[in-house]
């Protein structure tokens, strides 16, 4: 018997789009997580079902006969979004190409259209299956020849339906769903439903009475609050009830029968994929529908590295001898391998479970966590990972150096990383999203979908994973090197996997005796505080409460807002800030909510994450920003505050044992520098090369007058347009940083450009070159995709454009901090010293130094860090010691 695919475009390509990342772009910037969403359902439903005919029905731009009878139909709809809209034409060339029939009819919907050519199948005797996101298609199910497989969720979470199903679904047959949904409603098309009356509610009634009418008909029957809804909406029901009838009459021109993909051009199909980057996606295409390929079409052209899941043989090694003499094997054998584990809880942060082994082949090798610590084994990892072992091929490599304990000299590729440096937008780099972007497997496909009950489906996953993560190395190596990111990966972020392992490894001491002092003192003046505030209300009340609040300080106080926000008067900061004079107790809640994040933030959160070496071994992030900066948790060291005395105070914390003391080394105006370089500017270049202020000389070209004579205030405004520019600030940003009226803000911008041409021309070839390529690159070759200037938004464009002029500046920056974490740590250990690092912080990086290296080792931090690369202003590093963090600055 003849199958027939129908899927309903619109509904699908809508949740693809929001199932996968917003930033799924070609390398021009054009997005496609919706046409890349759509495309693998539609290869993966292609591959199960073979069906001798497919069509694919989308709703016409126009309106259907449905607003005809209510103009309030899919009123209130959120606006489609503008990065949907322009990935529509994308799913359709897919389709053209792969010569898959299209239908849309002006006047009626997708719904319709399938309804229509569903029926004529059955009616010729042909198996229907309609894919959908849209419950509407539920009343179309008819046994035998007739299902729906109804998209849950994502791209990959579907559930078939027969008759029986669509019961146990809703509790009424395919045929009464119309009634069904009568009376319950759908808010996505604007029908209301009858108050009171649920799901379960309206199947009960449908089950007893059996139609709308019937129901209508016999509210004496009802409670009493049903009768009254229904009686008071009767016409609202019925006309639900005709409007979710799908239409089986459409003039469609086309009929069931005739619905048949023809031969397609696989090489047409292969660059379209290309030009999508969606390589990976072609073989699965090819698989599900390669026989229907024209001859000569190259359809057994290069399918790319990219295969679907490759089923592995696994061996599980549970004695540690077998273990230690496994391990010492594979480093033998020399060649590349990845790891893989299984872990109890956290990554980095708990225990082991197991570890798999995977290579070229397609057998794999899990090693039970239990007999990792065997000293024998231990020994064989140890030195398999180290710097004469084979190439090792990890995720995340750095979570498995600080729970494995291993110093893993010989890493090759680092899936997360490789990532990362391909598409810094990100931001997860979780394996089962570049399984699926890469090798085309969804996590789903992966499940055992039984009970786990002898723990053997976690360690057959497990193996699995290493395997792909192999193969996920080799896809991304090619990708790195096709879009010329090799070198950045090799020299930048490989090595400092490594480096930022021994730092976490290292941790920092903690002066507990001093940060329980500290805690105690906050705690107390947090109570004074909130007493104080409470005398002022006249009452007790939760001060940390938004809304009780505003009933003290609105209602009960009588104090008019300065500002009001969709839930009430704002009792933020700045709205605080501004009525500071209308009572005292606004000076005492402002200075409450500061003492009262230092107490939360810092004061109690950082005791639980002092280990018992008396150290905080922080977690530091390398693929976590846009820009290419090194981020932290538990804890966020980058927002450790250094503004206020009491902030300073923590930095007081972090100290070195007896006999070392804290360095610091900090890169001085390292923006401003990158600035200088990269717009080659002859005001900025001077003013570094004679070691000027830079914000000094800056206010004395803005504002013509002599350095000697650049008050405080010049130099201020200066220094707020220096780093304004350097992040993308505009007039009217830098009029609030500066507190000024944006035309005069617009003035002062006007008189630095006057003084700085060069910068200014920078500023607009690097919009006009990104709008151009669709990413910036920092001077080391980093990217950053810019998808907003390509918005049809003007408020996003010009975020995009703030985006553009900083990427390449912070970036830059971030690179040259990396290549000094990598240098200064390859120094040290060359030069046999025993000061380590012990955190990385925006630009500044902490150390600790025995007290007899103090001198030779500043010296060498110092030259390493300003010689880490040439450019034409001189990179300069300020160095402090102390014997805590704060009085080394």
């Amino acid at each position: 018997m003849a199958s027939l695919l129908l899927l309903d475009g619109h509904s699908l390509a809508y949740r693809a789009f929001y199932a996968l990342p917003e930033d799924m772009a070609t390398p021009d910037g054009t997005l496609t997580n919706a046409v890349f969403g759509f495309t693998s359902m539609l290869a993966k439903i292609l591959a199960d079902e073979k069906p001798d005919l497919v069509g694919v029905a989308f709703d016409a731009p126009t309106k259907s006969f449905r607003h005809a009878m209510d103009p309030e139909y899919k009123a209130g709809r959120k606006k489609t979004p503008e990065e949907f809209i322009g990935q529509l034409p994308l799913i359709r060339e897919v389709l053209a190409t792969l010569k898959i029939p299209t239908i849309e009819i002006e006047g009626v919907e997708a719904d319709d259209v399938i309804a229509t050519l569903a029926t004529q199948g059955i009616e010729k005797n042909i198996d229907v299956l309609v894919v959908t996101g849209d419950r509407d298609a539920y009343q179309l199910v008819k046994d035998p020849h007739l299902k729906v497989l109804y998209n849950l969720r994502g791209v990959s979470d579907y559930a078939r339906y027969d008759e029986a199903g669509i019961f146990e679904r809703t509790g009424v047959t395919p045929a009464q769903y119309p009634e069904y949904a009568a009376l319950r409603g759908d808010p996505s098309d604007n029908l209301p439903g009858v108050p009171g009356i649920g799901e379960k509610t309206a199947a009960k009634l449908i089950a007893t009475y059996g139609t709308v009418d019937s129901i209508l008909a016999h509210l004496e029957e009802l409670k009493p609050k049903q009768r009254e809804n229904l009686a008071a909406m009767g016409d609202r029901v019925r006309l639900n009830h005709e409007m979710s009838i799908l239409r089986r009459d459409v003039d469609c021109g086309v009929t069931a029968s005739e619905l048949i993909q023809g031969e397609f051009d696989a090489a047409a199909v292969k660059d379209l994929f290309e030009s999508l980057a969606f390589r990976t996606l072609f073989p699965r295409i090819m698989d599900a529908v390669g026989e229907r390929a024209a001859p000569g079409t190259n359809a057994d052209a290069d399918k790319t590295l990219s295969e679907p899941t490759i089923e592995i043989e696994l061996d599980v090694l549970k004695d540690a001898k077998s273990v230690a003499s496994y391990l010492s094997a594979l480093k033998d054998k020399g060649e590349p391998y990845s790891l893989e584990a299984s872990w109890d809880g956290v990554p980095g942060r708990s225990t082991v479970l197991g570890l798999a082994v995977a290579g070229e082949s397609t057998t794999a090798v899990y090693l039970e966590g239990a007999g990792l610590a065997d000293p024998e084994v231990k020994a064989a990892l140890v030195a398999l990972v180290g710097e004469n072992g084979p190439p090792l091929v990890a995720h995340r490599a750095k979570e498995l150096m600080r729970a494995l304990n291993v110093d893993m000299r010989n890493l090759d590729r680092d899936t997360a990383v490789m990532a990362y440096v391909l598409d810094p937008s990100e931001s997860k780099y979780r394996l089962e999203d570049l399984f699926r972007r890469y090798l085309s497997i969804d996590a789903a496909e992966q499940e055992t979908g039984t009970l786990d009950l002898d723990g053997t489906a976690g360690v057959v996953a497990t193996g699995q994973r290493a395997h792909n993560v192999f193969r996920l190395g080799q896809i991304l190596a090619v990708e790195l090197e096709d879009k010329n990111l090799t070198s950045l990966y090799e020299r930048f972020e490989r090595p400092l996997v490594r480096v930022l392992a021994l730092i976490e490894r290292t941790g920092i001491l903690i002066d507990q005796k001093f940060l329980s002092a500290l805690r105690d003192e906050l705690h107390a003046e947090c109570d004074l505080l909130m007493r104080s505030i409470w005398q002022h209300a006249g009452r007790e009340f939760n001060v940390n409460s938004t809304q009780q609040l505003r009933v003290v300080l609105f209602e009960n106080l009588g104090l008019t807002p300065v500002k009001k926000t969709k839930t009430g008067p704002s009792t933020d900061a700045d709205s605080l800030n501004k009525m500071i004079d209308l009572h005292p107790i606004i000076v005492d809640l402002l200075r409450y909510r500061e003492v009262e994040k230092l107490r939360s933030t810092y004061a109690d959160a950082l005791p639980p994450l002092i280990d018992s070496d008396g150290r905080i071994h922080a977690t530091f992030k390398q693929t976590d920003t846009t820009t290419g900066r090194i981020s932290s948790e538990m804890p966020n060291l980058q927002n450790i505050p250094v503004r206020s005395s009491e902030g300073r105070e923590f930095r007081r914390v972090f100290v070195a044992p007896s006999g070392s003391m804290i360095l610091t080394a900090d890169y001085s105006q390292i923006e401003l520098r990158v600035l200088a370089h990269l717009a080659q500017d002859p005001g900025l270049i001077d003013a570094f090369a004679r070691g000027a202020d830079i914000h000094t000389a800056t206010a004395a070209k803005v504002f013509g007058i002599d350095e000697s004579k650049v008050d405080p205030d010049h130099r201020r405004f200066a220094k707020v347009v220096n780093y304004g520019l350097a992040f993308g600030m505009e007039a009217y940003g830098l009029g609030q940083r500066m507190d000024v009226p944006t035309e005069q803000a617009k003035e002062i911008l006007d008189d630095y450009f006057s003084a700085f041409p060069n910068v200014h021309a920078f500023m607009d070839k690097t919009i006009a070159e990104t709008k151009t390529k669709g990413y910036t690159e920092t001077l080391f070759g980093r990217r950053r995709n810019i998808n907003e200037l390509a918005s049809d938004n003007f408020r996003i464009r010009q975020m995009g454009e703030r985006m553009a002029l900083n990427a390449p500046i912070q970036g830059t920056a971030a690179d040259l901090f990396k290549l000094s974490m990598i240098d200064v740590d390859k120094a040290l250990e060359t030069g046999g010293f025993s000061t380590r690092t012990l955190l990385s912080v925006h630009d500044e990086m902490v150390f600790e130094v025995p007290e007899v290296e103090r001198e030779k080792v500043t010296g060498v931090i110092r030259e390493t860090m300003q010689s880490v690369a040439k450019l034409i202003v001189p990179l300069v590093v300020d160095v402090g010691f102390g014997p805590n963090w704060a009085e080394a600055k």
